[in-house]
């Protein structure tokens, strides 16, 4: 379809202002734009510019974003996050209009790289999810020019600022969209509860992690290392069978208490961007006393965790992209959950043998077959950039305008 005659319509984005150029990019291109507004963070973000303010009620959302594909003849729908509430049902309604929906989300590989896929991403990927079909697939774009990883800056004191300026504007604009409920499970305002005593004592953490780090590596025990996912991650609480992380420790360190090595000890690593809402240390404990394993049982956060990925026998983690991570430093990952790396050959999963039995099997991931799934990504699903930089959105926007068959201006 000719670029003049495609229209796209963005729903809710990261806290940045990517959008909002990626928006005005298609634009410039010749491509009509149009914008929902579910909330005033989102308003800080994309102000002007053909935009839609939506305040009704969830009940009413069907009908009222048909009604606005249908009256803008939306030919594309963007967004980050495709489980998300009102997202699911605009993916559902633009599919049916045969509409194109792209889905952003953090990379799968990181840093240097965002997700940018069509139909869906993590579990709705369309990602190939056998080892035949990767191997396929990387034959049939043998050859073809593969996008670096961006090397432009991404501090975290700018995501922090950009999610501060995105809450300010729900704050002050909240009589207007008095209806808008975030996808999280908690409000800022409880989240900042957990936020702030763990930035008080994050050199605490971090000292605390650097000296559990140091006696795992001089005891030279053998350990699995645990690395947990934040509790609201839509790949824990809709792409797995668990109902948040506290569920999938408990099954983790019940299972290592009974049939792992008695060596060997298990290191379960916090997130670093938790809430501190759920106390997995103190959990944690109870479940060592629980099964008779403390002195086999260590917790660290603050502290980087490629050091222990490459001195860890193996990895044990519901779907975390540390798992691609470990899996490039050859290291043996189970996957509970399900992920676009969770095949025969590289993670091993349910299907193949139960945890119980990795303790003491765990087979090395195929390198060839995950060169060769890592091309298909880096071609099929991977961007350059990230969301907030300048120099990161410029290349993501540069990206993706390429993916989505959109010729810059």
């Amino acid at each position: 379809m000719p670029a003049d005659r495609r229209c796209f319509l963005f729903l809710q984005g990261p806290l940045s202002p990517f959008f909002f150029r990626l928006g005005s990019a298609l634009r410039k291109a010749g491509c009509l734009v149009h914008r929902v507004n579910f909330c005033g963070g989102d308003l800080c973000y994309w102000p002007f510019g053909n935009t839609h303010a939506w305040r009704g009620h969830a009940y009413e959302w069907p009908q009222w974003i048909a009604s606005l594909m249908e009256a803008e003849s939306v030919t594309d729908l963007v967004l980050i996050g495709d489980w998300r509430p009102l997202h699911r049902e605009a993916c559902w309604l633009a599919c049916a209009r045969d509409a194109r929906v792209w889905v952003y989300e953090e990379g799968y590989l990181r840093p240097g790289f965002l997700t940018l896929e069509e139909g869906g991403v993590n579990a709705y990927s369309r990602l190939p999810r056998e080892p035949e079909a990767v191997w396929a697939r990387s034959r049939d774009i043998e050859g073809q020019a593969l996008a670096d990883p961006s090397q432009a800056p991404n501090p975290m004191l700018r995501r922090v600022l950009m999610t501060a300026w995105n809450h300010v504007g729900n704050f002050f604009l909240f009589p207007f969209f008095h209806r808008y409920r975030t996808h999280r499970p908690y409000c800022i305002g409880r989240e900042l509860t957990g936020h702030i005593p763990r930035y008080v004592r994050r050199r605490t953490l971090r000292a605390h992690g650097i000296s559990v780090c140091r006696e795992v590596f001089r005891r030279r025990h053998p350990f699995y290392l645990m690395p947990l996912q934040l509790d609201a991650d839509a790949q824990v609480r809709r792409h797995s069978p668990f109902t948040g992380t506290l569920e999938y420790l408990a099954q983790v360190v019940i299972d290592f208490s009974r049939n792992a090595p008695r060596d060997s000890w298990l290191v379960v690593k916090n997130h670093p961007l938790d809430n501190g809402l759920r106390n997995y240390r103190r959990y944690m404990r109870s479940l060592a006393r629980a099964t008779g394993c403390s002195e086999r049982l260590r917790f660290v956060e603050g502290v980087d965790a490629g050091p222990l990925c490459r001195r860890a026998e193996a990895l044990v983690l519901c779907n975390s992209t540390l798992g691609l991570t470990a899996l490039r430093m050859g290291k043996p990952v189970y996957c509970l959950g399900d992920s676009v790396y969770a095949m025969k050959g590289l993670a091993v999963t349910r299907r193949d043998m139960p945890l119980s039995q990795f303790w003491t099997d765990h087979p090395a991931p195929d390198p060839e077959l995950l060169e060769a799934l890592i091309r298909v990504m880096r071609h099929d699903a991977l961007v350059p950039g990230n969301f907030y930089s300048p120099e990161g959105i410029q290349e993501a926007i540069a990206a993706s305008l390429a993916r989505m068959g959109v010729e810059a201006q």
